[in-house]
């Protein structure tokens, strides 16, 4: 058997640069704290490594203190988080890649002039999440060449927009892109940014895997550049396989028995290694000796099958709980422990409050290795989900959870054990920032799965169109003239208040928002209030819907009669004037008309001559037409009378 490790396997330019920053902080300030933005890089044998020389990984910017050495990993953070890091007191080292800081730039540049941002990429990966950072406009996404133009571009074609590719991104894929925007007229800068170390990484897998009967790639399970060597291998190499290290190489042919007997047998004449960016050279050698020695290797792989194996089901009974993992005993040789993340796909879940000592779990075996087994109980129970999940996916069934994480690309719900993540644009009907809806129970259509990868995207936005429909339709069975509803005013305009009645909307005059008249519709209303109205008029056809908050047994002129009958003195406040007279306001929607004739016995040319806006008088209802709601006042009658009564009063004493 003949073993070749690709030439361009295991780190980057990037990642080796971060580490060496890193390890010279580390050497530059011995004992005290360090911690880096996230995980270095996506290997777990190294994380580890740093996390006992005391590296610890911090996951947002209030979990810093003031002073302390914050390393920003090779791929980038955005510009706010540079701020918050920087509010909180934090020492930044950037180990950013330069490459990457080239993105950022680029999106920066581009934006700042108005031209929307295309990038290409994982919406999930904490380099397109920092390159997203960077723009001063919209930012969409395409995650291959199978996505749909997004909705935005499709709009605003001759929109000009500049797109960007994720360092990692697969070179196939970027053209096949390319190709599909140049078959239509869209607005596009191309700006070529995938990685040529990638690039070069990749076409060099491609070649080793067209060559040899066995590929082994290695690499971190949630390393972006590693998994895409092992999709572009797979299509050239049917065996193919993803580890980490040599262990999991080991528990890779106690899954896959048919595969280590055909290697065992001379089956795999040529075997190819290559290695993502994020891993450790001492790692591809540990795996090319494993290889190189397959007696030993024989032996642990034989000595293995005896026991407990990668995917069976097992109980155990919980020996010891803390707060990052539960030990069981499965009645093994050795014990098996269970970290916090392989408990529950949610992050904020507490080990010591949901698992106590003697309980019995439940639980996948993850891993077999040398002295431990790592089991699982969430993947188990993703698994027993996965089927109900396939199922909602085709019958497009509606599902509810809570949403669990947010970040500006969209939000997180864990159903199930199931991370299902909904991008920002399907999470409501309108643009909303996806952390007003952090512990709010949603509902949501499955509407992609990719088992292999662990991807699982949702859909809220068609939920609220169809829940929005269905209020339509019970709303329009409601809708007559005359008929009494109750509904939330959604917008206001300088003569009109449109009220949302439960799917559809009505317009609600100026003129109809109060007996009393009214100038502007910000005098009464406000976004957001529940009012009570009256349906004036209805076009079936159109679905045009006016109407009226004058509830008649809300008219003032309801009860007028009695209230001011003919003869009787009342008192009221001048409210405009006329060239024939002057209205005074006897109440709210009640006004009266001193006709020029009735303010005085002499000659009176103008109203202001003789009364004030605003003025309180004394007045005398002289005529009352309840028909054409006027009511006629004298004010003349008022001051005639009282001398009279004056003189009366003298003769008296």
């Amino acid at each position: 058997m003949k073993i070749r490790v690709a030439k361009t396997a295991g780190f980057c330019f990037g990642v080796r640069n971060a580490l060496e920053i890193t390890e010279r902080e580390l050497r530059k300030h011995p004992g005290e704290p360090l911690c880096t933005y996230g995980p270095l890089i996506h290997n777990r044998d190294v994380i580890q490594r740093l996390e006992e020389k005391g590296v610890r990984v911090i996951s947002c910017p209030e979990e810093t203190r003031s002073g302390e050495r914050v390393v920003i990993r090779a791929h980038g953070i955005g510009r706010q988080v540079y701020e918050a890091l920087k509010q909180q007191g934090a020492i930044l080292i950037d180990a950013t890649c330069p490459f990457v800081k080239k993105i950022h730039r680029i999106v920066e540049k581009h934006s700042a002039v108005g031209e929307s941002i295309l990038i290409l990429g994982n919406p999930e990966h904490p380099e397109v999440q920092g390159i997203m950072g960077w723009s001063y406009s919209p930012c969409m996404i395409m995650e291959g060449p199978e996505d749909p133009i997004p909705q935005f571009l499709r709009d605003h074609p001759a929109e000009k927009c500049c797109l960007v590719a994720q360092t990692t991104f697969h070179q196939e894929n970027f053209q096949k892109i390319i190709e599909k925007f140049s078959k239509q007229e869209y607005n596009l800068c191309v700006c070529p940014t995938i990685c040529s170390a990638t690039a070069e990484h990749q076409l060099e897998a491609v070649t080793l895997a067209e060559e040899v009967d066995l590929m082994i790639i290695l690499g971190g399970m949630h390393s972006s550049n590693t998994r895409k060597l092992y999709d572009i291998c797979r299509e050239r190499c049917p065996h193919t396989c993803h580890v980490e290290n040599a262990a999991g190489l080991l528990a890779y042919f106690q899954e896959n028995e048919p595969t280590w007997k055909l290697l065992r047998s001379g089956g795999f004449q040529h075997v190819g290694i290559t290695a993502g960016a994020s891993t450790p050279n001492y790692i591809i050698q540990e795996v090319v000796q494993a290889m190189s020695e397959m007696n030993t290797f024989e032996e642990m792989l034989n000595e293995s099958f005896k026991g407990v194996h990668s995917g069976d089901i097992v109980k155990g009974t919980v020996v010891s709980v803390t707060d990052n993992e539960v030990v069981l005993n499965i009645g093994y040789k050795s014990d098996a422990v269970m970290s916090k993340e392989e408990y529950s796909a949610d992050p904020n879940v507490v080990l010591t409050d949901e698992v106590k000592v003697d309980d019995e779990l439940e639980v996948m075996v993850a891993k077999v290795g040398d002295s431990d087994i790592l089991v699982s109980r969430k993947r188990l129970l993703q698994n027993q989900a996965y089927k109900e999940l396939e199922e909602a996916l085709e019958n497009r069934t509606v599902l509810t959870g809570k949403v669990s994480e947010a970040f500006e690309n969209g939000a997180v719900i864990f159903y199930q054990n199931n991370r299902v993540f909904i991008p920002a644009s399907l999470l409501d009907i309108h643009k909303i920032d996806p952390k007003s809806l952090l512990g709010q129970e949603v509902s949501f259509r499955i509407i992609r799965m990719q088992k292999k990868r662990g991807r699982i995207m949702g859909d809220r936005r068609s939920v609220m169109f169809d829940e929005r429909n269905a209020k339509r339709e019970e709303t329009l069975k409601k809708l007559e003239v005359g008929a009494r509803m109750t509904g939330t005013v959604k917008n206001l305009t300088n003569y009109c208040a449109f009220v949302d009645l439960g799917g559809i909307d009505g317009m609600l005059h100026v003129t109809e928002m109060s007996w009393s008249p009214v100038r502007n519709p910000n005098q009464v209303l406000k976004v957001g209030d529940t009012v009570e109205v009256m349906v004036k008029a209805f076009d079936p056809e159109t679905k045009r819907i006016s109407l009226s908050a004058k509830l008649p047994e809300n008219n003032p002129w309801n009860h007028v009669d009695e209230k001011y009958p003919v003869g009787s003195i009342v008192e009221g406040k001048v409210v405009r004037f006329a060239d024939f007279g002057a209205f005074v306001s006897l109440e709210r929607g009640v006004d009266g008309l001193i006709h020029i004739s009735q303010l005085s016995n002499k000659f009176v040319k103008n109203p202001a001559d003789i009364l004030e806006l605003g003025q309180t008088v004394k007045v005398k209802v002289i005529d009352l037409n309840m028909e054409q709601k006027r009511i006629s006042l004298s004010l003349r009658d008022v001051t005639e009378e009282t001398p009279a009564e004056n003189e009366s009063e003298a003769t008296e004493e």
